[in-house]
């Protein structure tokens, strides 16, 4: 009995792994080019993270979920380079990718102020992890 269970958990484990390291296969870049810098990580058995720096000093980044069909993805964008998100686009779930919602900080921060703050600590993050180029 012990010996099914156990033979169990490993193809489970197995399976899981093998889906982590395909989205990491995928998904793990870095492109670092003139005009800008592209960085792309995994998150989770099949999200991921893209983060876009441009020479102009504007960032977007894009957070697609992992296996969450009720996260929408994201879209966030700091126009001006101040380490603030400017907007954010929200698009459907996996398989609906239809436009959801956009927030505009100038008109929409009061009452999505923790949505905007949870944006902007992710931005800060990547940019601390990944700084520009000098």
């Amino acid at each position: 009995m012990k010996n099914k269970i156990g033979a169990r958990v490993a193809i489970v484990a197995a399976l899981l792994g093998g889906f982590r390291g395909y989205n990491m296969a995928l998904n793990n870049r870095i492109l670092d080019k003139p005009a800008y810098t592209f960085v792309s990580y995994a998150t989770g058995l099949t999200g991921h993270i893209e983060y876009i720096r441009y020479s102009d000093g504007s960032q977007d980044v894009k957070v697609r979920p992992t296996i969450n069909l009720r996260t929408p993805r994201q879209f966030y964008q700091d126009l001006d380079g101040d380490g603030l998100i400017d907007r954010i686009r929200l698009d459907g779930m996996i398989g609906d990718d239809r436009f959801k919602e956009l927030l505009v900080r100038e008109y929409d921060y009061k009452t999505n102020k923790e949505r905007f703050d949870e944006a902007d600590k992710l931005l800060q993050k990547l940019m601390a992890k990944y700084p520009a180029k000098k």
